[in-house]
């Protein structure tokens, strides 16, 4: 898989051995953005979103500890300790301030990020997750750690190229032919040749479940209650999920528990997308670059 999106940014590395790319803004009176993948992913998965967001501000992708040019950092993938990371990047491009935009496990730190952190977060995104996470899951006992951990491993390859291409292009997703390359072009990093043949994933298998097995720590509740910047949830809803109390899953509840965790906060907007799909950024760049763009802008008053 030979792809190279946005090869003008190569890919810098902090004192600490995290990777990350810098676009620098046309408009320098503009809100810097910071992009923050999930569990397995790295920064290039937002491709598509910096395709469409356009060279008018900043822009910083992040491969996160354990991901992508950042395996090499020391093993912590505490979800507080990957958002101070974070804070050490702003501090080398001298960034006071940036509109922190996180997808899935990514969330979760750019959530705990603006909570901690709110000198130097101008807003938050959070993209189908970070509002929940596999401890909101166990919190309600109907599942083990143990048996959730089995739930959530992945598959551990190798993958043919062919097998790939039709699990990140389903025959349901409607893109063209250049979207298509977009999306391919995006998670291209994530993968690398194994050593007997087909792909594997480059975090690979062992650094993956120490992650997700971090993330099992990380209830996102308190920062819910802690954060004070102008903040969007967005929750993918698949049109197809079952309905009722008695067939909903486990994280369907969790989403819809967070309905309740956000009643009253001002600061906090709540979208519920309805027939998105949990990697919408890559399906649904622009409105994702859309909804980003609005958090970015510098605003008075309440959250509008």
């Amino acid at each position: 898989m030979n792809y190279a999106p946005y090869a003008d940014y190569p890919l810098s590395t902090t004192d600490t051995g995290i990777a990350f790319r810098y676009a620098p803004a046309r408009n320098l009176d503009s809100v810097p953005i910071v992009l923050l993948h999930g569990l397995s992913q790295q920064g290039d998965y937002w491709w598509p979103v910096i395709e469409s967001l356009g060279s008018e501000r900043a822009i910083v992708s992040i491969d996160l500890n354990g991901h992508g040019e950042s395996r090499r950092m020391k093993s912590d993938y505490q979800v507080s300790s990957v958002s101070k990371d974070c804070v050490s990047v702003l501090d080398l491009l001298e960034i006071d301030q940036a509109c922190v935009v996180g997808h899935s496990w990514g969330a979760s730190v750019a959530l705990h990020f603006a909570a901690n952190f709110a000198d130097r977060t101008h807003s938050a995104v959070l993209v189908d997750g970070g509002a929940f996470t596999p401890a909101n899951i166990l919190e309600r006992g109907s599942i083990s750690r143990e048996r959730l951990r089995v739930e959530l491993t992945p598959p551990k390859g190798p993958f043919a190229e062919s097998e790939l291409r039709a699990h990140y292009l389903p025959p349901g997703i409607d893109l063209s032919v250049a979207e298509q390359d977009s999306v391919m072009q995006a998670i291209g990093r994530t993968y690398q040749t194994a050593p007997s043949a087909g792909l594997v994933t480059t975090i690979g298998f062992e650094r993956h479940m120490a992650v997700l097995d971090s993330f099992f720590d990380y209830n996102p509740d308190s920062d819910l209650e802690l954060i004070t910047v102008p903040s969007w949830i967005l929750i993918a809803c698949d049109l197809n999920r079952p309905t009722g109390t008695d067939t909903l899953d486990d994280w369907a509840r969790a989403k819809d528990d967070v309905d309740g965790k956000v009643q009253g906060k001002m600061n906090i907007a709540l979208q519920h997308w309805y027939g998105a799909v949990h990697d919408v950024p890559l399906y649904w760049p622009d409105r994702v670059a859309d909804l980003i763009a609005h958090a970015a802008q510098r605003r008075r008053g309440r959250l509008t």
